[in-house]
């Protein structure tokens, strides 16, 4: 009876993994499925950009359904939605252009409407307000700074004015001397009371001869009175010209407080700052750091390899270890962005092509150095199921998670390093590197991994990696719970 080989095995096993990532993707997946009962909705927009097929339909955060279709009518774009048929929306509802936050997707958003009668198969469906671009924000600031230059620019005028300062000065020196003569005129009126007390006294002849003497300093007096009281009346006529100009919406001032327009403006802009501000408020991190133990056995054809490949020396990945760094930035629940670094033990590839003209041969060597390596990638979730795309350990791959135990469980798989392999130096390269590990946290922050790497030249050449590791997980609202723990001084 004949076994079974491990060829057969290994594409067994990748089999079933296409066949289970097809399957979640379809499980999971959003958007209306061909045969699913659906009916078309249109709308006209100033700008699609960000925008495309498959782009979601949302009402208050749930998808309702997908856009179809973009294409350009004159200068605006004509979307073609399709939309589950149980979800009806009114005549009056209106749709908006949306991000999901600064580095999130676009998507439609629906703003339900009360009208009885609904929309029809193939209807339109009102466009709302355009959302804030940072370019509006900058030119509405230019605008704004620009007015501001201009008020102070006339306030400058006026004070470096000669003849406003000299009027200015002028009613100053005014107000000076009307203190000094008052001031005397309280002293010599006091001293012609006492007088005129003492003359009533003694007789009221006194009283007259007083009477004529005073009458002289009161009318001189007066007469300063006077001149000061004209004075501060032309100052007042200045500042009432003034203020007339400004009420009737003359000079820089004057437009500025009597035109709406300006104040609309700066209402806008004050509101795309808000919105902009929004994006960024809803974008979450999580940091963790994984250091991972290496070990497995050796090839069994150890010498059929090193007879092709002097320069392998065995199993690369027995008894080494890795230190991987990483955050996850989140604009969204169920979508994330993958940053990592980390000091793989295989370090970095590189493949030269050498020619000898002297013998006609052409050779490949083959180097690989300790270096570290980067990994950039998109995940997105759907239920239980989610998914990773780009930049794996320096090289293209995709990778695949299952969340269970309320996600304290991550059955995870990676395949990745398609161009290289998972060690070059060998004669099969070009073989990826097929990942597959548990991810188990059993206290909060703190987490275990176990699994294999290597797996598909593993089984090629009867051998095996496996690893275990340990790490924790920090996300920003403990690093802010941290920070706000730190004392403020010495």
């Amino acid at each position: 009876m004949h076994s079974v080989t491990t060829e057969f095995k290994v594409g067994l096993f990748v089999v079933i993994a296409v066949v289970l990532v097809i399957g979640g993707y379809w499980w999971s997946f959003d958007g209306v499925k061909r045969g699913e009962s659906a009916y078309v909705l249109n709308m006209r927009a100033p700008t699609a950009q960000g925008l495309w097929p498959g782009t979601p339909v949302r009402v208050a955060g749930v998808d309702v359904g997908a856009i179809e279709t973009i294409e350009i009518e004159g200068n605006s774009a004509h979307i073609e939605m399709k939309v589950r048929d149980r979800f009806q929306f009114p005549t009056d509802s209106e749709a908006q252009i949306r991000s999901s936050g600064m580095l999130g997707d676009m998507f439609i958003a629906v703003g339900v409407g009360t009208e009885d009668a609904l929309i029809p198969d193939g209807g339109w469906i009102e466009m709302g307000d355009e959302p804030g671009s940072f370019d509006e924000i900058t030119r509405q600031v230019e605008d704004i700074t620009t007015d501001v230059a201009a008020i102070t620019k006339v306030l400058r005028e006026l004070a470096e004015n000669d003849k406003n300062t000299q009027a200015l000065e002028a009613t100053i020196a005014n107000v000076e001397a009307l203190s000094h003569e008052l001031r005397l005129m309280a002293e010599q009126n006091r001293h012609d009371v006492d007088a005129i007390i003492d003359s009533v006294k003694r007789l009221t002849d006194t009283m007259d001869q007083f009477a004529t003497e005073a009458s002289s300093d009161v009318d001189e007096e007066l007469e300063k009175i006077k001149d000061v009281t004209d004075t501060l009346q032309a100052a007042m006529d200045d500042i009432e010209s003034v203020t007339s100009k400004i009420d009737n919406g003359e000079g820089t001032i004057g437009a500025l407080i009597n035109d709406d327009s300006t104040i609309r403006e700066l209402n806008d802009t004050i509101e795309n700052a808000n919105s902009v501000i929004e994006g960024f408020s809803g974008l979450h991190a999580d940091v963790y750091y994984t250091g991972r133990w290496y070990f497995g056995s050796q090839p069994q054809n150890l010498a059929a390899i090193r007879a092709e490949n002097p320069a392998f020396n065995g199993n690369p990945l027995a008894n080494t270890g890795s230190n991987t760094i990483g955050i996850e930035l989140k604009p969204q629940e169920d979508f994330w962005w993958v940053f990592e670094v980390n000091d793989y033990p295989t370090g970095t590839v590189a493949r030269t092509t050498r020619y000898l003209p002297e013998l006609g041969e052409v050779y490949t060597e083959w180097t690989n150095e300790a270096d570290y390596r980067f990994t950039f990638q998109m995940a997105k979730r759907w239920g239980d199921f989610g998914f990773r795309l780009g930049v794996k350990e320096n090289g293209g791959g995709v990778g695949m998670t299952w969340y269970s135990f309320d996600d304290k469980l991550r059955l995870e798989g990676d395949i990745f390093d398609f161009e290289f392999g998972s060690y070059p130096v060998v004669t099969d390269s070009g073989i990826p590197n097929l990942r597959l590990f548990a991810h188990y946290e059993p206290v909060h922050h703190l987490y275990i991994e176990a699994g294999t790497e290597q797996v598909i030249l593993g089984a090629r050449h009867g051998y095996m990696s496996a690893f275990g590791g340990v790490g924790f997980r920090f996300t920003d609202d403990d690093i802010k719970l941290l920070m706000a723990t730190l004392p403020l001084g010495f």
